[in-house]
């Protein structure tokens, strides 16, 4: 049996006082320990970052003196401080996160110098660096940044390390993908953050420095005008203001005490006065967790608790109380930051996951689309969500994207002035969605020196004579599958004795012409009569029906057009309902017909994107043209069930996936 590979990773993190520093063999722990420093020794340096060469040392001759040598390590992971925000992952660390951590573009910690250590002893052995979700993961919703006033954008800054890698441990728990669940995962320690992550990003969390609940040490949020009082009644210097909300604030503000432990031994002694505050706490933890049920609108997997004080018994009694009504509640006591840190190294290191760049240059990009049609849209959607998920920021004060969109609506010309706007613009690369606006690119942009990226583009064939070698800007992501591929994949299997057989297709469009050339040849090679409506509307599939009802049509194939993108579920099921289908597009399988070995056309549009970022980072793509990856079989269960097919296809095609 072939062995695993084996990885030594070395995690750091430090702190105020001390750094911890772990040793890992993959995910398994072979040391841990804590570095202390005293404070007579830190005061000689003027300002934290000062401490990188004594922190460095510290940590290179604590690992040696355990007896192991740095060169053996594969990568070496750093704690993130207050950078700039970004999207949650593992990045690779350069020289423009430690100028930002140097100059603390977010505030001043001792976590800031994670990223310069890890830089540091990487560059000193030859090994690669990381930082892994640093506390200012941003990957809330726009509509979760609005605040009251317009000049104070609400921002994220929580214990995103531990959130992340405690929703992936219990992903893997229930033997799930991180990215398919819905989940609420409140941290509670010294501060206290809850996130809601939706399919893996973190769309909405209570700033931990002035939001959500009061902590063992934070105030959290306040009574405003209150507040205001006390900032203006002359008692409070603004660095002495700033310690009592974050620091002196909290339980340490009722009782001098920040230990969980101290308040659970006075409770049991019987104090009220202890118990009421304590109580209050998680009452304010649990209504925060409430507030994150409605950011993913009630559709919520898994309620989790996590952190130093999730170890009490007593407090996460009290929240799972009052929560257990919006999802089952589990916890996971404790922090594990080291062991966080590692495995995202370990995850770059297996290919799992690409170490993601900090420093992302200023671009724009063109987007041109023939119609407002959903599968279009939905390409756009996913296009700005997989930039933003790679440091592209777009619509906020600090963006380094700005994206044109033109909708051709379905003119040539619109789409020629599209092309010219772009060129006058500058855009660094341009997306063409569907097979319409990669035609007019051909026709109007084929000398242009900008590369451009067809998106879901039925065939290669829609580009016709166009040259890629000379047009070596040029890439295409098709969606069709072949029809032979369809045929065997599909009827072949259900009903191989079949006769006749109806195609719906629209003789203007250059997809759906290729795609008839493909039918009609399978037609000749497999002696079945072939009887193709030309629909040029949608009000026009009656008469459709009409005409292979009587001719006795035993399947028909719905074929790749806009008119059929863009039919209503009503209008289509007029004629699935009364007769099997055979669809060509993931989109119209959901709309109504019967079943289809297809694409995914999220697929298709994330695979365009990572062309982008890759010529975005200097890389040229080997290949122009890339066909779609996994394949589908669909059945649309409830024109199955109305057909009487549902046993038929569940019997012959057990992968088939209903929907």
């Amino acid at each position: 049996m072939e062995s695993k590979q084996e990885y030594l990773i070395l995690a750091i993190n430090p702190g105020s006082t001390s750094t911890k520093i772990g040793l890992f063999k993959n995910e398994t722990a072979v040391m841990e320990t804590t570095v202390r420093h005293s404070t007579k020794k830190l005061e000689e340096f003027p300002k934290i970052w000062d401490q990188y060469s004594f922190r460095k040392e510290e940590i290179i001759s604590t690992v040696k003196k355990r007896g192991y040598d740095l060169k053996s390590l594969n990568a070496v992971v750093g704690r993130g401080g207050l950078i700039k925000p970004i999207p949650s992952g593992v990045y690779s660390i350069d020289e423009k996160m430690i100028q930002d951590a140097r100059v603390g573009v977010q505030g001043q910690h001792a976590s800031n110098l994670g990223c310069v250590l890890a830089y540091g002893i990487g560059w000193e052995y030859s090994i690669p660096a990381f930082i892994v979700d640093p506390p200012v993961v941003d990957e809330m919703e726009s509509v979760a940044r609005i605040s009251g006033l317009p000049n104070i954008a609400r921002n994220s800054i929580f214990h995103a390390l531990n959130i992340f890698a405690t929703a992936r441990r219990f992903a893997q728990d229930q033997k799930k993908s991180f990215s398919e669940l819905n989940l609420i995962v409140a941290h509670l320690g010294g501060g206290i953050t809850v996130a809601a992550l939706k399919k893996g990003k973190a769309i909405n969390v209570n700033n931990g420095l002035g939001e959500g609940p009061f902590t063992p040490e934070r105030v959290g949020s306040l009574p405003l005008l209150c507040l205001v009082d006390l900032c203006f009644s002359g008692k409070h210097t603004k660095e002495e203001l700033q310690k009592l909300l974050i620091g002196k604030g909290g339980l340490v503000a009722h009782f001098k005490t920040n230990s969980a432990i101290d308040m659970e031994n006075m409770i049991k002694a019987g104090s009220e006065k202890f118990k009421l505050v304590y109580e209050a706490m998680a009452y304010q933890v649990a209504e925060e967790i409430g507030a994150r049920a409605t950011n993913l609108e009630g559709k919520v997997d898994a309620v989790i608790l996590t952190g130093g004080i999730a170890y009490s018994d007593i407090l996460t009694h009290w929240i799972e109380e009052r929560v257990k009504f919006i999802a089952p509640v589990h916890r996971y006591p404790g922090e594990n930051e080291l062991q966080a840190l590692a495995l995202g190294g370990l995850r770059v290191l297996k290919g799992e996951e690409t170490a993601k760049s900090y420093s992302v240059s200023n671009k724009k990009i063109g987007v041109i689309y023939w119609s407002a049609l959903e599968p279009f849209s939905r390409s756009m959607s996913i296009i700005e969500d997989t930039l933003r998920d790679n440091g592209y920021r777009m619509r906020t004060d600090n963006s380094n994207l700005e994206i044109f969109y033109k909708n051709c609506q379905q003119k040539e010309e619109n789409a020629q002035e599209a092309i010219a706007y772009f060129e006058k613009t500058g855009v660094d690369l341009i997306f063409a969605i569907g097979s319409m606006a990669a035609s007019c690119i051909k026709k109007y942009g084929k000398n242009s020196k900008t590369p451009v990226i067809f998106v879901g583009i039925y065939h290669p064939y829609v580009l016709g004579t166009l040259d890629l070698k000379e047009n070596e800007n040029f890439y295409a992501v098709c969606h069709s599958v072949d029809f032979k591929d369809q045929w065997q994949n599909t009827l072949a299997r259900l009903e191989p004795g079949i006769k006749k057989l109806g195609l719906l297709y629209k003789a203007d469009e250059l997809q759906s012409e290729i795609q008839y050339d493909q039918i009609r040849k399978i037609a000749k090679e497999k002696d079945l009569a072939l009887f193709a409506f030309d629909l040029h509307k949608a009000e026009e599939i009656s008469q459709a029906l009409k005409y292979f009802k009587e001719s006795n049509v035993e399947c028909v194939v719905l074929g790749s057009t806009s008119v059929l993108a863009d039919i209503s579920p009503e209008d289509m099921e007029t004629l699935t309902s009364q007769i099997p289908t055979l669809a060509t597009l993931e989109k119209t399988i959901y709309k109504g017909g019967l079943f289809g070995y297809v694409a995914s056309w999220d697929e298709i549009s994330e695979k365009g994107v990572k062309i982008a970022l890759q010529l975005f980072d200097g890389n040229q793509p080997k290949e122009h043209i890339h066909q779609p990856g996994q394949r589908l079989f669909l059945v649309n269960k409830k024109i199955a069930q109305a057909l009487g097919w549902d046993d038929k296809i569940r019997e012959k095609i057990p992968e088939a996936k209903f929907i």
